[in-house]
């Protein structure tokens, strides 16, 4: 993808390049907090979160200034929408690790889960997800980023199967215990991680060859 990001846009990449690596830290860590019941970790997720946030400020400024000195037209002007779309995407990724971060810290202070049903299978897929995102992002990899739409099924099935073992069909929230619940909130924040390594795969393939691939079953 370097290729694509002249010298008056290698900030920009660049940021998008450290946005990522964070919230895939994020990502990482709080599946550790999660299953170590590390109360510190979890807040160093939650501390994490301002950091990406920052990030996208300033990507969104670049794009902004480079808009207004510029006037890009034609790829340029693509590659821009894709860089403010896949910004977005990785901020709200580090949002969801951090809303895991959070729950944790509340299951933890009930006393420690045994049973974490597949999330934590869930959550290692989304972080590899949004690892081959990025690496198909850096490297210019089509069909890196082609793989990750199929990766993303995985990911959904896993998080189907946690909301069914405990809560089967009826949806009837009584009958599991409060730790539960934020169990199956935890596998759907990973599920929304998945989705948003998706998008981002998206916005790669649409950059590299074109081709809108959104929506299609």
């Amino acid at each position: 993808m370097q290729r694509y990001f002249h010298e008056e846009l290698r900030q920009l990449r660049d940021d998008l390049v450290l946005m990522g690596e964070r919230a895939l830290d994020m990502t990482r860590l709080s599946l550790k907090a999660l299953e170590e019941g590390d109360d510190k970790l979890a807040l160093q997720v939650r501390g994490m979160d301002d950091g990406v946030d920052d990030l996208e400020k300033r990507v969104d400024r670049e794009i902004m200034r480079y808009l207004t000195l510029f006037g890009p037209m034609g790829g340029d002007v693509r590659l821009l929408l894709g860089a403010r779309d896949i910004c977005h995407d990785l901020e709200r990724v580090a949002d969801e690790a951090s809303g895991i971060a959070r729950r944790s810290l509340t299951i933890s202070g009930r006393g420690p889960l045994k049973d974490l049903l597949m999330v934590p299978e869930e959550g290692r897929l989304a972080a590899a997800a949004l690892r081959a995102a990025m690496d198909s992002f850096i490297e210019g990899d089509l069909a890196k980023a082609k793989g990750i739409l199929e990766a993303d099924k995985e990911i959904d099935r896993l998080n189907k199967e946690n909301y069914l073992a405990l809560l089967g069909r009826s949806g009837d929230t009584a009958r599991i215990s409060p730790s539960h619940v934020e169990l199956i909130f935890i596998s759907k924040a990973y599920e929304r991680i998945g989705d948003h390594s998706k998008n981002i795969a998206e916005q790669v393939i649409f950059l590299l060859s074109g081709e809108d691939v959104r929506h299609q079953r």
